[in-house]
């Protein structure tokens, strides 16, 4: 992954695609760890970690419309299909792509549907596709946390999502019979057939930039908000172990929980320690204004009125009708992602070996935030209680010009029979 230097701004790749000959797949990226390293990113970063909960959110919405088919279960850990769509609106929202795990009878029927965590899934390379016949391979620790090596023997290879009676048939005569046979993988990229750059690729620096800004207030706050100092001891240590000794009581004097005051014992006058402040030209108006620019060019990023973020105008004060109308622009400005999602589940809903959704709905509910209805002014009070004005024009008044529900408004002024 490139990172733009000051020097330089041009349009440089940002991650490349290259084959792996050694395990038989792409690198994602050069290091073959790029989703790794938007992970800790996107969690690393507090203003990006809100704005992939934010988008993530509103991309499931408030789940499958169909109550028979967000319950039913997928697969044998009994995970639902609202489950599926909650994992998988998180790996879309955060690296632009899903995949997940489908296993087939010879019916061509879909038995049960895991979900994948995007990150460990990899594309074959074209020798591999090639003598072999799988697209996919997934594994769980492609960036050598949990060992020094990647275990070849225990990466596991899938083929691409394919209903069909014959496509199921060559595959399971590919492997060996269906005991060898471990399914398909269903991925979804944003960017087609290649890696997706993920949500805050184009924002990147920023994501650095917001963390190294934390990481000064961090270390501000461990030195008491002071001016580094470089501290000159006069004459000489005996020995290593007096050196190591000084320098761990001095390490006992600094931060916020350090002593007040450390007293130091010196033979005459010459040997008292010289402190020399080295100053900086930091200015606080200057990194307020930084961590400001930083913070509003993330939120655009993501396209999320700063509302939803709990990003008020000053005064402290949510108006609703603002958070109303912000929800309503942000349900607009991810419904393509919904579609997305709502496409591949109706592909899977349909290809399932039982009937679990009836009506042939796989539309996701977008959230929908409802304006608290307050008690009603006297002025109006007074004017619905006017005896002279009929109980549909009073009707009227409540639904257009107050809000209220045409049903709400005909249980307080029912119809005449």
């Amino acid at each position: 992954m490139k990172l733009l230097s000051n020097a330089r701004r041009d349009t440089t790749q940002r991650i490349t695609q290259r084959e792996n000959r050694t395990y038989g797949i792409i690198n994602f990226d050069e290091d073959n760890t790029y989703p790794q390293r938007i992970y800790q990113l996107t969690h690393s970063a507090p203003t990006a970690h809100t704005c992939v909960e934010t988008y993530s959110r509103f991309i499931g919405g408030a789940g499958f419309a169909d109550a028979q088919f967000y319950k039913a279960v997928a697969n044998s850990e009994n995970q639902t299909m609202d489950k599926l769509l909650a994992l998988v609106k998180k790996d879309l929202a955060r690296y632009r792509g899903f995949a997940l795990h489908v296993n087939v009878n010879a019916d061509a029927k879909i038995t049960e549907i895991f979900h994948v965590p995007f990150e460990h899934a990899r594309m074959a390379s074209e020798n591999k596709k090639n003598d072999t016949g799988y697209d996919y391979a997934t594994y769980s620790d492609w960036s050598r946390e949990k060992r020094n090596n990647i275990r070849i023997d225990l990466i596991n290879w899938f083929h691409a999502f394919d209903l069909s009676k014959e496509a199921i048939a060559k595959q399971v005569e590919s492997v060996g019979g269906w005991d060898k046979y471990k399914g398909q993988l269903l991925y979804i990229s944003l960017d087609e057939h290649s890696y997706p750059l993920a949500s805050c690729d184009a924002v990147l620096e920023s994501l650095y930039a917001e963390i190294q800004s934390d990481i000064r207030t961090t270390s501000n706050l461990q030195n008491n908000f002071s001016a580094k100092t470089i501290m000159v001891h006069k004459g000489k240590f005996a020995d290593d172990e007096e050196r190591k000794q000084f320098e761990s009581e001095l390490e006992a004097f600094i931060g916020p929980e350090g002593a007040d005051i450390i007293v130091v014992d010196v033979d005459n006058d010459e040997e008292i320690p010289e402190l020399i402040a080295v100053n900086t030209n930091a200015d606080d108006k200057l990194f307020e204004y930084t961590d400001n620019k930083i913070t509003n060019k993330l939120i655009r990023n993501w396209l999320i009125p700063k509302i939803l973020l709990s990003v008020t105008d000053g005064s402290g004060f949510f108006n609703q009708e603002q958070i109303r109308d912000a929800t309503m622009y942000y349900n607009m400005m991810t419904l393509e992602e919904r579609l997305i999602i709502e496409a591949t589940f109706k592909k899977l809903g349909d290809g399932f070996h039982q009937n679990i959704n009836p009506t042939g709905n796989y539309s996701i509910n977008p959230i929908e935030f409802k304006i608290a209805k307050a008690d009603p002014p006297a002025s109006l009070i007074q004017l619905i209680n006017n005896e002279h004005i009929r109980d549909i024009s009073k009707r009227s008044i409540l639904t257009i010009l107050y809000g209220i529900d045409a049903d709400d408004a005909l249980k307080i002024y029912p119809a005449a029979l």
